[in-house]
C-alpha cells in the first residue's frame, strides 16, 4: 500500500516529468538555485493554499531539468492517509529498499505536522549525511518550531510563502509597465487591476477564476479547510466559537480588536479568545500588531490591531468592499510589509499612525494610509507626532491616487498612491 501510495505522489518516477498541471504558474521570488546553497532543511511556512506545494512540484521539475534522475527525488505528502499513519522511517524504509537503495535522495515533506515520529529520524538522515536536500512545508507554525527547536537548532532556514503580491498579480496577467514612464492610460489600467487584486485576494487558485462566484466560493473553502484542518482538528476546540471568531475578525480587519469587550459580546472567556488569537495567528489566518513602546510589557499589554492573510477574506461576511476601502488599503499594507520582513507596530499617543517599521533598536519607517485623504489634518498631524517622536526626517502617507510632497514643521511628508508603492518593491517581484 505504501509503495503504491509512493507511486502516485510520485509520477516521475514513470514519466521522469513534472505534469504541466502541477506546476502552475512560477514564482519569480523563489530562488530554486540559490536554496541549494544551503544544506540545511528548508522549511516553507505560510497560509494554506498559498502555493507552497506548487512550489515543491515547482523545484521538483528544476531537478529534473537539472539532470538528477528521477529516481533520487522523493515527495511524501502527509494529507494523504496512507502516509499520515505512518512514521517517516517506515516510508522511507519502503522509498529506499524499492526506489532508489543507493544514492542520496532529494527529500520533500508536505504538511509534515501530520506524520509520526518525523523529527528525530529526519536529524538523523541529515546528520549522518543520507540525504541530498530536504524541503518540508506546513501550514502551522507551531507544529514545527518547537519540535526543531530542540531537536534541529541550526539545520533549518525557513523559507516564508504569502499569496500573490501585486506585482506578481500584474505578471500572472502578463501586464508589465516601466513606472517611470506611465501614460494615463496605463496608469488607469494598473488602479483598475487593484482593485480586482484587494477584492479577490492574491491566492493562486482564486485569482484562476473568472467568474466571481467561483472566487468567493474557493475562499470560502479556504476558510472551511483552515477552520477544520488547522483549528479544529490540530487544537480539538469548538468550531462555533472559532468560527463567530473568524468572522468577527474578518468584518473588523485592520481595526483596533478589545478582547474584553469582545468576551462581553460572545460569552467566550478572556482566556479562551486570547488562546483562540495565538491559534489564528499560528496558522497565519491574522496578525495581531501591538502599538509600539520601549517597554516589552507595555507592548504586550496593549490593545492590538488586527489585520488578515489576504484582503480577499475580507468580502466573505457581508464586508462591503467600497465602504470599507480604506481598512482594505491599510490591510493591503500590513500584507506587504510582512512579505518585505518588516517587524511592524502602530503608534498611538494624542494622535495615531498607522505603522511604524523597525530595524534592530530603532524606528526607521513611519506610514499612514488613507484611501481618499478626507480628514488631511488628521493623517498629517498622527504622521508628524509619530516622526517628531523616533526623530525621523521624512514619513510616507499611502493614497489612493494623490501623489505629492510637502513641508511641514522641517519634516518631509510623502504622498504616494497605494499601487506605485506596491510595484516599487523589489522583494514583490
Amino acid at each position: 500500500m505504501v509503495l503504491t501510495t509512493l507511486t502516485e505522489w510520485n509520477p516521475w518516477w514513470k514519466t521522469g516529468n513534472v505534469d504541466t498541471e502541477l506546476l502552475g504558474m512560477p514564482r519569480k521570488n523563489y530562488d530554486f538555485e540559490n536554496y541549494l546553497e544551503f544544506r540545511e532543511v528548508k522549511i516553507l511556512l505560510g497560509i494554506r493554499r498559498c502555493g507552497k506545494s506548487t512550489l515543491l512540484y515547482q523545484f521538483i521539475d528544476f531537478l529534473l531539468r537539472n539532470n538528477i534522475e528521477p529516481g533520487e527525488i522523493l515527495l511524501i505528502n502527509f494529507e494523504d492517509d496512507v502516509f499520515s499513519k505512518k512514521t517517516l522511517r517506515e516510508i522511507f524504509d519502503v522509498y529506499q529498499s524499492n526506489i532508489n537503495p543507493d544514492k542520496k535522495p532529494y527529500v520533500f515533506l508536505d504538511e509534515v505536522h501530520r506524520c509520526k515520529e518525523w523529527v528525530l529520524f529526519l536529524r538523523k538522515m541529515y546528520d549522518t549525511k543520507q540525504v541530498n536536500h530536504v524541503f518540508v512545508t506546513d501550514s502551522c507554525s507551531k507544529f514545527i518550531k518547537p519540535e526543531f527547536a530542540s531537536a534541529i537548532t541550526g539545520r533549518n532556514i525557513t523559507i516564508h510563502v504569502f499569496p500573490l503580491s501585486f506585482k506578481e498579480f500584474l505578471n500572472w496577467k502578463k501586464l508589465s509597465f516601466d513606472l517611470d514612464l506611465l501614460t494615463r492610460t496605463e496608469v488607469n489600467k494598473i488602479r483598475k487591476e487593484l482593485k480586482d487584486y484587494l477584492k479577490w485576494g492574491g491566492f493562486p487558485e482564486v485569482f484562476s477564476k473568472t467568474l466571481e462566484i467561483n472566487k468567493k466560493m474557493l475562499l470560502t473553502e479556504y476558510i472551511s479547510d483552515i477552520i477544520h484542518k488547522d483549528l479544529v482538528e490540530r487544537y480539538n476546540i469548538n468550531y462555533s466559537k472559532i468560527k463567530d471568531l473568524i468572522d468577527f475578525l474578518c468584518a473588523n480587519a485592520s481595526n483596533m480588536f478589545s478582547p474584553r469587550k469582545y468576551s462581553k459580546s460572545s460569552g467566550l472567556s478572556l482566556e479562551s479568545i486570547n488562546t483562540y488569537m495565538k491559534y489564528l495567528q499560528e496558522v497565519f489566518l491574522f496578525r495581531a500588531i501591538p502599538k509600539f513602546d520601549y517597554s516589552v510589557r507595555k507592548q504586550q499589554m496593549s490593545h492590538k490591531k488586527i489585520y488578515i492573510a489576504d484582503t480577499g477574506f475580507m468580502n466573505l461576511v457581508g464586508f462591503r468592499f467600497s465602504e470599507n476601502i480604506g481598512n482594505v488599503y491599510e490591510n493591503a499594507v500590513l500584507i506587504e510589509l510582512d512579505r518585505l520582513g518588516k517587524e511592524v507596530y502602530y503608534w498611538k499617543d494624542k494622535y495615531e499612525c498607522d505603522f511604524l517599521v523597525k530595524e534592530g533598536a530603532k524606528i526607521t519607517q513611519a506610514f499612514q494610509v488613507s484611501f481618499e485623504l478626507e480628514n488631511k489634518e488628521r493623517e498629517v498631524n498622527g504622521l508628524l507626532e509619530a516622526l517628531n517622536a523616533f526623530k525621523l526626517k521624512e514619513g510616507l502617507v499611502l493614497t489612493e491616487d494623490f501623489e505629492d510632497v510637502e513641508k511641514i514643521s522641517k519634516k518631509t511628508i510623502i504622498y504616494k498612491p497605494l499601487w506605485k508603492w506596491l510595484l516599487s518593491n523589489k522583494k514583490s517581484a
